[in-house]
């Protein structure tokens, strides 16, 4: 797997795996624990319909990219900073 097409400690807020209809990422979680809530990583799978498919909880951030390499490294990665669609006025991110 190359560097450049994986996830990691630098880029984990704005990439993704996509396959045909489906988008894993990690995101940012928490788990009440008393006065003070865990963090938690999350690896969630979205379906084109940004409906949530699949989730993994992780309380440390390698554990979250270590598994989302591991499991969807053969997806097309993405910088989710960039637009996924062709675009249009239906397509931004207000909407």
């Amino acid at each position: 797997m190359e560097d450049a097409k994986q996830i990691n400690a630098d880029n984990w807020t704005f990439s993704g795996y996509k396959s045909s209809d489906l988008l894993a990422f990690i995101h940012l979680g928490a788990e009440p624990q008393g006065d003070d809530p865990k963090l938690l990583y999350l690896v969630t799978v979205l379906n084109q319909d940004e409906e949530e498919v699949f989730q993994l909880e992780y309380f440390s951030l390698p554990e979250a990219i270590d598994s989302i390499n591991y499991r969807y490294h053969h997806w097309d990665f993405v910088d989710r900073t960039q637009r996924l669609d062709d675009g249009g006025c239906g397509s931004c991110s207000a909407h």
